[in-house]
């Protein structure tokens, strides 16, 4: 190879790999992170990046929040402020070098815990529904599930504004949303249950039901709302079922005694059932006892006693 040749080959590779490190150079950056208090943050992991030219720096600020990179090539760096609990900064700024740049002064803020705001937003709500602002009430509750998607069960509690408005077909639908995405929530299954059966739509209601897990169930709300749906259609032996499952596993849930023992008296009175009505009688009385001895001041307690008295 003539020496000219290779003389311009290496001045090739030279150029070559002066280009490839562009974003090298004698600039600096440095700044100073704190919070919102002004108190300085230690080990806030800090990113350089020249997407052009594929450079790229990291540091960590120190205990006074301070941070420093230098060797950087003359041009626009973007620069990434990453700390755990806090939300995420991104700036750009402009880099020349042999010329001093004025210290970078960022402020992170804390970031959101999602169980505190939604916690504090369903107070809100809350108190909405307790003075009958429904609509208000459900802008929260559409406001959290567009912030937070996965908070899924919100879902229940829109339905709930929509059958307090009287508009019990959006309630079901809502409540269908929530069934068709997470198949394990049966406390909602049992609600869409109960609404489908209160709308006469039975088959739907008893489908959804079937596919109830009864060792997930937490409160016994559930099994007495869709006892009373059954009994307000006169399906008494339907619904004392659901009535003796809450008193079994829910033995200190006085309105479980009660409407079991509403059921039990409406059977003791069905055509057919005569040789069972003493037992259930029987029943009956003891479950309006029990009732009395732990709610005798609930709003149910004096209908109770005029049984007990007819029944005497």
């Amino acid at each position: 190879m003539k020496r000219s040749i290779r003389i311009a080959c290496l001045l090739l590779l030279a150029a070559a790999s002066a280009s490839a490190q562009s974003w090298r150079g004698q600039g600096r950056l440095a700044g100073k992170v704190t919070d919102e208090a002004s108190k300085p943050l230690e080990g806030v992991v800090v990113k350089l990046t020249m997407p052009s030219e594929g450079g790229a720096f990291d540091a960590k600020t120190n205990a006074k929040g301070e941070w420093a990179v230098g060797g950087l090539g003359r041009g626009q760096w973007n620069i990434d402020f990453i700390k755990p609990g806090y939300e995420p900064r991104n700036i750009s700024a402009s880099v020349a070098e042999l010329t001093r740049m004025p210290t970078i002064e960022i402020i992170m803020k804390k970031a959101e815990d999602p169980n505190e705001v939604i916690a504090a937003e369903m107070k809100r709500a809350a108190d909405l529904l307790a003075t009958k602002q429904y609509a208000e009430a459900r802008t929260i509750y559409e406001a959290l599930l567009l912030k937070y998607p996965s908070a899924l069960r919100i879902e229940q509690f829109v339905a709930r504004t929509y059958y307090l408005e009287g508009q019990p077909e959006k309630a079901i639908e809502r409540l269908r949303v929530v069934v068709a995405r997470d198949p394990n929530a049966q406390e909602v299954k049992l609600l869409l249950g109960s609404l489908l059966l209160e709308q006469g739509q039975a088959e739907e209601g008893k489908q959804v039901l079937s596919s109830v897990d009864d060792g997930k169930i937490t409160d016994p709300a559930i099994y007495v709302n869709f006892g009373i749906a059954l009994l307000n259609k006169n399906q008494a032996a339907e619904a004392a079922a659901y009535f003796e499952k809450a008193v079994a596993k829910f033995p200190a849930a006085p309105d479980a005694y009660y409407y079991h023992a509403l059921a039990l008296l409406q059977l003791a009175y069905t055509a057919g059932e005569e040789a069972q009505k003493p037992e259930r009688l029987q029943r009956v009385k003891a479950d309006l006892q029990k009732f009395l001895q732990m709610a005798p001041t609930a709003p149910e307690a004096e209908h109770a006693r005029k049984l007990l008295d007819q029944l005497k």
